[in-house]
């Protein structure tokens, strides 16, 4: 199968699987040994450092020298990767090993096992493993290749010392430094030996677990009064050692270590004798924890806050916490292993939970639940038009007994206002915005809620159009201050008669001009408070669009009329 194909089945595979940003990972070779001799067995794992990522896919092919080394197998036992798009497949006449696995889990970790390959030294020289064509696929839902970068590592073989032709990738985790052999005379000594302070670059903090593997390289200062060091491995806290070490060192490469909790112990002898031991805990876990599935009370409802379940083990440093992302947002943390989520609105979502254990290797599980929508308010009513200073009215019919969140949008779509209002028994609902809006076009919206928390979808907009100021309305026009003063000049021409030279005739009848106009405009004030009584009765229709309507337009009339009454009379009481 050739590269692009492969890529294309990771893509494919990953569609499936979701999860959060992803950043970078590494492929490494870890070997066990790197001298051998001719006929000898060894092994070479195949690893991934996923750093900050989340995965489910890798592939690569690891290229080896086949006139020096023969791959006799890759084994898949303890592997991170649990299905393979292709199986490991081995071809010594080219010297190489190809292979593509996946998980359903998204994992993380380390130093992930992806396989261990066993080699033969079958010819003297400088063997260089090299890997190509790599991917490390992130669970992101995309397929997106992490990969950032490659290790591979070196293996000689006989007793000829070859030089290669090009410097070799050297192991991400070998040692900085080497253990050096002490040759000296050393002086006499007063008092037996302290216990050596001990120094293990690989794994600087006895406290903590480490997820990732390398050879762990002990090291101590050697005072000049010491002839002799004791030391060794084991499984034991506290180990007092008698046996030295054939030879005096500045500290001791135990190798790679295999996952668990280890304790190296170091023993100074002078010429006085020995003195106490040094004990250094070193704690090792590359194994991600055991897959698991979330469980949720309801996968479909209109609960918005469903309860979910979610448990894994882990069978070295256990499990530190939990990670929840929600639709890709997060993470929530917790030590616990259920949750009940925050109100969430209705519609689709996919929840992650992740499982760290204390190293740092997690496994992850995915699931998709629906929220299903609370019936839709509807909008009766809603004042489309009015001036500078008035106040939005907007009403209509909701689930009974909850609450109508009113949202109203400028013409950029930027959030100006919100607010609830609270539906009655029948499910009727009305809201009168009076904080100002600027002149404009404006949508209105409504979304019901009810006590839990639960949501509907939100209704259509519903455009409101804020104009300039009016003075005085009639209903069926609108008067600003420019109408109002044309009227006023009609008025006093019709009323006085135009020109100079019936000034004074005018100032003679103004008086008794002025009260008949009180007289008739508290008749024209009667007459419209009767036909308002008359149509009244509308405002108890059953249709709730014409209810709300003559509902808000009787209210409007009212003040018009009181505000006409108020202005005119002051009028004519000038006139006098």
């Amino acid at each position: 199968m050739n590269f692009r194909k492969k890529i294309f089945i990771l893509s494919f595979v990953a569609v499936f699987l979701f999860a959060y940003r992803a950043s970078a990972a590494t492929i490494f070779l870890l070997p066990e040994g790197r001298s051998f001799g001719i006929g000898q067995e060894f092994s070479v794992d195949i690893k991934v450092n996923t750093e900050d990522s989340s995965i489910n896919a890798a592939q690569a092919i690891v290229q080896f020298p086949q006139n020096i080394l023969e791959l006799l197998s890759a084994d898949k036992a303890g592997s991170a990767l649990n299905f393979w798009v292709e199986e490991p497949k081995i071809s010594n006449e080219e010297g190489t090993l190809n292979f593509t696995g996946g998980t359903a889990k998204g994992i993380s970790g380390g130093s992930l096992q992806i396989l261990k390959m066993k080699f033969k030294a079958k010819g003297v020289g400088f063997a260089e493993l090299a890997i190509r064509d790599a991917a490390v696929t992130a669970s992101d839902g995309k397929g997106t290749n992490v990969l950032s970068t490659i290790k591979g590592t070196t293996i000689t073989v006989g007793t000829t010392t070859v030089l290669p032709t090009k410097s070799p990738t050297p192991s991400p985790l070998s040692p900085i430094e080497e253990p050096k052999k002490v040759i000296r005379e050393p002086v006499r000594a007063k008092n037996s030996p302290k216990a050596p302070e001990l120094r293990v670059p690989s794994y600087p903090d006895q406290s903590r677990w480490y997820n990732r593997a390398g050879e762990a390289a002990v090291f101590w200062n050697v005072p000049s009064d010491i002839i002799d060091a004791a030391t060794i491995l084991n499984k034991s806290p506290l180990t007092q050692l008698k046996k030295p070490e054939s030879e005096l060192f500045t500290g001791k490469n135990f190798g790679i270590l295999k996952e668990g909790v280890w304790y190296v112990h170091v023993r100074f002898r002078n010429n006085i004798g020995w003195g106490d031991s040094a004990h250094y805990k070193i704690s090792l876990d590359t194994t991600t924890p055991a897959p698991f599935k979330i469980k949720i009370d309801n996968a479909a409802s209109d609960n918005p806050s469903p309860e979910i379940r979610y448990a894994t083990i882990d069978s070295f440093s256990g499990i530190a916490e939990y990670q929840i992302f929600i639709d890709g947002k997060g993470p929530l943390k917790t030590a616990s292993t259920t949750m009940v989520l925050q109100p969430q609105p209705p519609g689709k979502h996919t929840i992650v939970v992740r499982a760290l254990d204390m190293a740092g290797n997690s496994v992850e599980d995915n699931l998709a639940f629906e929220i299903l929508p609370l019936a839709t308010p509807t909008i009766d009513f809603i004042t489309q038009n009015i001036s500078l200073g008035e106040s939005v009215f907007v009403s209509g019919a909701s689930i009974p007994n909850a609450f109508v969140d009113i949202k109203i949008v400028n013409s950029i779509g930027r959030e100006i206002f919100k607010k609830a209002a609270a539906s009655d028994a029948n499910g009727k609902w009305e809201l009168i915005v009076k904080e100002p809006l600027d002149q404009g076009k404006y949508m209105v919206s409504a979304t019901s809620r009810d006590e839990r928390g639960a949501q509907s979808f939100p209704t259509e907009g519903y455009s409101v159009r804020i104009k300039p100021k009016v003075i005085i309305s009639l209903g069926f026009v609108d008067l600003g201050w420019f109408e109002i003063f044309l009227i006023a000049v009609l008025l006093a021409a019709s009323i006085g008669g135009v020109g100079a030279w019936q000034f004074a005739r005018r100032r003679q009848i103004r008086g008794a001009y002025g009260v008949i106009l009180a007289r008739d405009i508290e008749k024209l004030c009667t007459m419209l408070e009767d036909q308002i009584k008359e149509v009244e009765p509308l405002k108890e229709s059953h249709d709730p669009r014409l209810s709300a309507q003559a509902s808000f337009m009787f209210t409007k009339i009212e003040d018009t009329i009181a505000r006409m009454k108020k202005y005119l009379k002051q009028e004519a009481e000038r006139l006098k």
